[in-house]
């Protein structure tokens, strides 16, 4: 990942094509932009990935010169919270002055909105969710949320705001005060780079994690969870659930880390203590983490809240069938593609449509095939033309 350069403010460092044509355009109207990311070590993460597609997407348009800038640092680590609190702000006030539109990859970068504007630039944050009160448990969890309240508060002031879904959208306009000509929604960009998954691929993909993981899958029906252990995520519903169905030939396979530990050590008790067979991994590669997808039978999504919830449609891209919670935001992904639990909170739901999902090849075979189909919907190709739209309004504006 490429941190900003002087080539950024001096001319522009890269392009290939307009939107809507090839007239190569100089330098001198080139659309500077800089957009901050977080720590490198997050480029795993849901959130991250969505601002380097974006930047990847970018490339193609000649009339834009993008360049990122990141943390070098581990994502808890003093060197982190030094450069994110101390030295962000003044690059972004220094780099203001140089480039038309500054770029802020998540909420939590919302701080630097007034320093931004102060420096005479302008600025564009990308919202994934609003931050509810009611959907924390724990003193960090607690705090965090409280902080990203009151971070929230300074996002209308930004001149754009970048969504995911409309879903975020509407909130951000009735929670937060957003003007809605001043937000745009952008989704996630997919493209199909895991293969999906038949008979071969998955035994192929489980003979790969055990060689690299030590993962022993064998046979049985594999049922693959991504992302963080949090209170939202609510994982410990389905692992009550697999507690009730008491069923040897499912294993449960949970992929990222703990940020709440205390969500860790509770799924972790329950899965002992009613002998599911069920595997923790934290770390994994891109190459190992297609392999999980690959080597799934079917992808749950417990969670309450979600921005976008990418990892559903990733599933979806490797031909998993998705069992998830029945919310606004899997409805405008997903639609009618996904096995819906009504009430993500009740486990004899989750405990019946795993049931159904694991003892039905034949609707297995139906959701993962009309999923694929819906997850089409976030190519890149498509999701460019958003971006572009949104990028060019703001550009123009600075330029005006």
């Amino acid at each position: 990942m490429s941190r900003i350069s002087e080539s950024l403010l001096d001319g522009p460092t890269h392009g290939a094509g307009d939107a809507t044509a090839s007239t190569p355009n100089t330098a001198s109207t080139q659309a500077k932009v800089a957009w901050f990311l977080g720590p490198r070590p997050a480029s795993w993460n849901g959130v991250m990935r969505y601002s380097l597609a974006c930047l990847d997407m970018m490339k193609q348009f000649e009339d834009f010169s993008i360049e990122a800038v990141d943390i070098p640092a581990p994502a808890r680590s003093f060197r982190r919270y030094l450069t994110q609190f101390v030295l962000y702000p003044l690059r972004a006030m220094w780099i203001a002055r140089k480039v038309d539109v500054v770029v802020l990859y998540q909420e939590d970068l919302a701080y630097m909105i007034p320093f931004v504007k102060l420096a005479g630039g302008r600025v564009c944050i990308v919202m994934h969710h609003v931050v509810f009160r009611d959907r924390t448990c724990g003193l960090v969890e607690t705090l965090k949320a409280r902080y990203m309240r009151v971070l929230q508060n300074l996002i209308a002031h930004a001149d754009l705001v970048i969504s995911p879904t409309d879903i975020t959208t509407r909130d951000a306009i009735s929670e937060l005060g957003v003007k809605p000509q001043r937000i745009e929604l952008v989704p996630n960009a997919f493209d199909a780079n895991i293969a999906p998954a038949d008979s071969a691929v998955r035994h192929r993909a489980r003979s790969a994690l055990q060689e690299r993981l030590g993962l022993y899958l064998g046979d049985a029906i594999v049922l693959l969870n991504v992302g963080t252990d949090e209170t939202r995520k609510n994982n410990v519903t389905v692992f009550r659930a697999l507690a009730e169905l008491g069923r040897k030939d499912i294993v449960m396979l949970r992929v990222g880390k703990a940020q709440n530990v205390a969500n860790r050590k509770q799924c972790e008790q329950i899965a002992r203590d009613s002998g599911i067979d069920a595997h923790f991994i934290e770390g994994v590669s891109d190459e190992d983490l297609a392999y999980c997808y690959q080597a799934a039978d079917a992808y749950v999504s417990p969670t309450l809240h979600e921005g976008f919830g990418r990892t559903v449609i990733e599933a979806q891209l490797s031909g998993l069938p998705v069992i998830a919670s029945d919310l606004p935001v899997y409805r405008f992904t997903m639609d009618d593609t996904f096995i819906a639990v009504q009430d993500p909170m009740q486990v004899a739901l989750w405990r019946d449509a795993i049931e159904q999902v694991a003892d039905g090849s034949c609707l297995r075979h139906e959701f993962a095939m009309r999923g694929r189909k819906n997850a089409e919907r976030f190519s890149s190709k498509s999701v460019s033309r958003d971006l572009y739209r949104a990028l060019d309004g703001i550009a123009r504006r600075a330029k005006a």
